[in-house]
């Protein structure tokens, strides 16, 4: 399966915003938790989602470069 630089591009974009948007979420929920083991559990949780969003920021990045057909 194929898929073109701009679907790429397009579909990175949209997948960082959700994970970094529930990540936010997430950050947001944390402060309602007791302390303890689940808040601990909860901050993992976060930074999972932030990694995948960064993921997803570096796939756009490279999708956006290849679009303009800058070589490097």
């Amino acid at each position: 399966m194929k898929l073109s630089a701009q679907l790429t591009l397009y579909m990175s974009i949209t997948f960082a915003l959700l994970c970094i948007g529930y990540a936010a979420y997430g950050w947001h929920e944390i402060g309602a938790m007791p302390m303890g083991q689940e808040r601990e559990d909860a901050r993992g949780f976060v930074y999972f989602w932030l990694f995948l969003g960064a993921v997803a920021v570096a796939s756009a990045w490279f999708a956006w470069r290849m679009t303009r057909g800058e070589e490097r």
